[in-house]
């Protein structure tokens, strides 16, 4: 399992160029903290966390594009390893049960900044995604 956490507000897949380009740049920075290797052929699952201190303007589908954008070359070789993909978003200022969660998503929480949480998963052999 791989985890990536970046500081700031995500951009929709429907932002201008100059945006997502600086967008996906960050996420790469903050990957290969993370990534030594892409994660070769193997089938992929892939959650994407926005956590806000204010609602976004966007549908939370449209983040997901430019952040899987990114990852390729990096996290994993190609997108289309994706055999799942979840967007979702966290109000901050909300309660978080944080059992079992990863500290890095815990730390960053804690400081109460804007930042996107991904996590990505091998999917075993053999198993059926239902």
């Amino acid at each position: 399992m791989i985890v990536i956490i970046v500081k700031g507000r995500p951009v929709s897949v429907n932002s201008s160029s100059r945006n997502k380009a600086r967008w996906k740049a960050a996420v790469a920075a903050e990957a290969k903290k993370v990534c030594a290797t892409p994660l070769g052929n193997n089938n992929l699952s892939i959650t994407i966390t926005f956590f806000y201190n204010n609602p976004p303007d966007f549908d939370t589908d449209n983040i997901s594009k430019p952040i899987c954008d990114a990852l390729k070359g990096i996290a994993y070789s190609d997108d289309s390893q994706l055999m799942e993909r979840h967007a979702r978003r966290r109000d901050l200022n909300g309660s978080f049960h944080i059992k079992g969660v990863e500290p890095s998503v815990a730390v960053a929480i804690a400081e109460g900044e804007e930042f996107v949480s991904i996590k990505i998963e091998i999917i075993g052999a053999g198993v059926a995604v239902i």
